[in-house]
């Protein structure tokens, strides 16, 4: 018992010893663990931020991880591993491209997609796309879309359909995105431009239009007016017939008698009464 404890306390010596001879070494190993420790942590410490999602991808361990999706806050991986980490909020993408119309006529569209990339599908988009998918997926989807949708109009009925374009461009790439993993919010076009001769003749043939529009108006105006004085002549002509029909000449001179009356009848008149006319009535002269 005595030589064992006597082998420890020598081995303790000898430790110390060992530990005072190599302490240069020591601190230089330890110097040099915090330096790689503190210049290689994006290797294993990885930092999520608002906004955004993580897909884990293992050297080891079979690449991409679908079944885990790395939410926001600080995660620790192997030094081998890697963390791709994508911006899942509302994003915008902006593209101009010349699209041919049905009658192989040039149109400059200006157009802007808004998008978002959903939790559920990330890692299948990781994996099968990949961080480049606005080059490798919206881009040229997009493009097909728009060519495909305004190769069905002639460039008259783009100025007047617009709205259905956009919402069939809408519709057509909604589709497409979501077969991609990518969740479509909306595509507005901005600018649509047709070459200066071709819109300035759909402009003047839309300004004839709208002139022959204000003549057929007002072409209905007057013809509704016309039949409005032939119903009021038609109705004067009745009234006038109705009324002739029963003027008698008794009746006349019944009224002529009456009205003789109220002549004579008035302080301001001053008649003189001389004979009868044709019809028997008398002749009221000298009234002031």
């Amino acid at each position: 018992m005595e030589k064992i404890q006597q082998w420890l306390a020598e081995a303790r010596i000898e430790f110390k010893a060992h530990l005072r001879r190599q302490k240069p070494y020591w601190i230089l190993g330890g110097f040099l663990f915090v330096f790689g420790a503190v210049f290689f942590h994006d290797t294993y410490l990885v930092s999520i931020h608002s906004g955004q999602l993580g897909i884990l991808w293992r050297r080891l361990g079979g690449g991409t991880v679908i079944d885990t999706v790395y939410g926001e806050g600080v995660h620790l991986i192997l030094p081998f591993n890697k963390m791709y980490v994508y911006n899942v909020r509302t994003q915008q993408f902006r593209d101009t491209i010349d699209a041919l119309t049905v009658d192989g006529l040039n149109v400059r569209v200006r157009y802007s997609v808004r998008y978002f990339l959903p939790a559920e599908t990330l890692p299948l988009l990781h994996q099968r796309v990949g961080p480049d998918y606005a080059d490798v997926v919206i881009r040229p989807e997009m493009r097909s879309v728009v060519r495909a949708v305004f190769g069905q109009y002639k460039p008259e009925e783009i100025y007047t359909t617009q709205k259905a374009i956009q919402e069939r461009v809408s519709e057509l790439a909604k589709i497409r995105l979501e077969a991609r993993f990518i969740d479509l919010d909306d595509v507005p076009l901005e600018t649509i431009t047709l070459p200066p001769r071709i819109s300035q003749a759909i402009e003047s043939k839309m300004a004839y239009q709208q002139l022959e529009g204000e003549y057929i108006y007002k072409l209905s105006i007057a013809e509704k007016e016309a039949q409005r004085r032939r119903i009021e002549s038609n109705g004067l002509k009745q009234y006038n017939d109705t009324v002739n029909k029963s003027l008698t000449p008794s009746v006349l001179s019944w009224y002529g008698i009456q009205a003789t009356q109220e002549l004579a009848k008035s302080p301001n008149a001053k008649t003189v009464v001389i004979g009868s006319g044709k019809s028997g009535l008398p002749i009221i002269l000298g009234k002031d």
